[in-house]
């Protein structure tokens, strides 16, 4: 059997071993979402992959008719191990056995001629944190294609009076226009999740602030809505030293009703909250 006659279920099937929890280990059975996802990736023209997290190599597999270079970075030693003695007489084809929260990243990632993109099966207990590790390593990324727990994309997408609207939602489109792509149900998994999946698309946005106003920039929204049920001056009452009334007063320069919460406020709102506090 060749590596193309392979299918992600003989890919899971042939991995033969009991899944570590602790990994957040959910591998996918469905290639109707690894053709889909693989589509999306393809979309951005690439140059060069980077796939987090590829487990026994479903997406990967999806990935190679790209015929792209393609680099893996799992965590798992057992895994690690098995994609690459399925796919390691690929050309171009690397794994890296690390820990995407701090492994060093390939050096093309660094590269803009090197048309890189991300993409992967999120592992549910870590995705954010692995999200927010590119956007701080500030990479010329072409785009990113990223499976989450449903609700984390609920987040990423809400807009602002939505149920969903967090200070997830703010900083995500700060930094990317978000689109959502598919939900995966628990059945495209084995072991099956309880939860449903999603797939989000990251468009990189020209980012607007300097590194040390986004810091200030995202400590501002995580305040705004760290009492989403109050109205913002109280919210904010105390932050950087402010009492609620000297919030009322900025807020009131920039239009914002005495009831207006943070939860009503696109990103560009904190960006002019923030101006007025230099």
């Amino acid at each position: 059997m060749t590596r193309f006659d392979l299918t992600p279920q003989s890919l899971v099937e042939g991995l033969q071993r009991r899944l570590k929890k602790s990994l957040g280990q959910n591998f996918l059975i469905d290639e109707n979402v690894t053709r889909t996802i693989a589509r999306e990736v393809d979309n951005f023209r690439p140059l060069h992959i980077l796939e987090i997290g590829p487990g026994a190599g479903a997406l990967t597999l999806a990935l190679c008719r790209l015929e792209l270079p393609i680099t893996v970075l799992e965590k798992d030693d057992h895994c690690a191990k098995y994609v690459q003695n399925i796919f390691g007489e690929m050309p171009e084809f690397c794994v890296i056995h690390g820990d995407a929260l701090n492994e060093p990243l390939p050096e093309f990632c660094s590269q803009a001629e090197a048309r890189a993109i991300l993409v992967s099966n999120l592992p549910y207990n870590v995705a954010s944190q692995i999200y927010f590790r590119f956007i701080d390593a500030d990479l010329p990324l072409v785009g990113m294609v990223l499976m989450f727990q449903r609700e984390v994309a609920q987040r990423f997408i809400a807009k602002p009076g939505s149920k969903h609207y967090s200070a997830l939602s703010v900083v995500g489109q700060y930094y990317h226009e978000i689109e959502h792509v598919l939900d995966v149900l628990p059945e495209s998994f084995r072991p099956a999740p309880k939860v449903t999946s999603t797939v989000l698309r990251f468009v990189p946005r020209k980012r607007e602030l300097s590194e040390a106003d986004e810091q200030r920039f995202r400590r501002l929204v995580h305040a705004a809505f760290a009492l989403r049920r109050k109205t913002l001056s109280n919210s904010l009452a105390g932050y950087l030293g402010l009492d609620k009334t000297a919030w009322a007063e900025k807020l009131s320069q920039l239009g914002f009703e005495p009831t207006v919460r943070a939860e009503a406020l696109s990103f560009r709102d904190f960006i002019r909250i923030l101006n007025v506090i230099d």
